[in-house]
């Protein structure tokens, strides 16, 4: 208690780099096509940031001036909106309502000042674009550790895709969904959550799929809601489950202690999720 947060891990996704420039941190995302491999060997066209999907995460810290520079490498405008953070209205990125789209090979700098704390995440205003996977963790720790404090705090994106046989661009007008994807990659490809028993533990999931509800089941364990995508939920109110329904655009933070050692899994409980193709 007292001691800073610990930095967050999202398994398979990198995190983006920044630098100080004027008091400010300072980030630059390009928005671009690119191919991911969501089982061996098989590789699909999506969007994503930097030459990832989901884009690589932002990790801040409450009270932190952030500027985040948007390199437009799409063949069409894009934008950038900021899930659940109570940025100007300037800076909310809904084109053709707060800014004008960013066009292709052009850049648009948002700037504001991180007053909360939480599971946030950050995406293109662009129905289609987001059925492409423009999509991201932003992640804002609090000055010092919540209490009690966390040992490992991992985090997951969760999407759906309709993906025609001998096809490798994802339909985003189809409600036929036949890969789900966390962090990018589908079951069982996927990089295990290692903890040493005793640990407490934070996992922050964001359900960013197209009209699917997640219940998202953890195996041999019994955790604590400690969160939503509006920050930190009071101890008070905290729900003991083992299974959490996670809507659409909505976080959920959980935390346990791994008191029960063994290879556990967490999977959604609907069972055509549990399905690839």
């Amino acid at each position: 208690p007292g001691e800073p947060p610990v930095p967050v891990e999202a398994p398979d996704v990198p995190k983006l780099a920044w630098e100080v420039k004027g008091g400010v941190k300072e980030f630059h995302l390009h928005a671009g096509h690119l191919k991911r491999e969501f089982l061996p060997g098989m590789w699909f066209d999506v969007w994503g940031y930097n030459a990832s999907m989901p884009g690589p995460t932002i990790e801040a810290v409450e009270g932190d001036r952030v500027r985040v520079v948007v390199h437009n490498d799409l063949p069409e405008p894009t934008s950038m909106h900021w899930h659940g953070l109570e940025v100007p209205i300037a800076m909310d990125g809904a084109p053709g309502l707060t800014q004008e789209p960013i066009m292709p090979g052009k850049t648009f700098t948002y700037e504001f000042d991180l007053r909360q704390n939480g599971t946030y995440f950050y995406h293109t205003h662009g129905a289609m674009q987001e059925g492409m996977g423009m999509v991201g963790l932003f992640v804002i720790h609090p000055k010092s550790a919540f209490e009690p404090p966390v040992d490992r705090d991992f985090a997951l994106v969760i999407q759906e895709w309709a993906i025609l046989p001998n096809a490798t661009v994802p339909n985003t007008s189809s409600m036929e969904f036949n890969f789900f994807t966390v962090n990018g990659r589908s079951a069982p490809y996927m990089t295990p959550m290692v903890v040493r028993q005793g640990d407490r533990v934070r996992l922050r999931m964001v359900n960013f799929s197209v009209i699917d509800h997640h219940p998202m089941h953890l195996h041999g364990l019994t955790f604590w809601v400690t969160g939503t995508e509006a920050g930190r939920i009071p101890e008070t109110a905290w729900w003991p489950m083992n299974t959490v329904l996670i809507g659409v655009a909505q976080a959920r933070d959980i935390e346990f202690v791994a008191t029960n050692p063994g290879d556990w899994m967490l999977h959604c409980h609907m069972f055509h999720h549990m399905m690839n193709h």
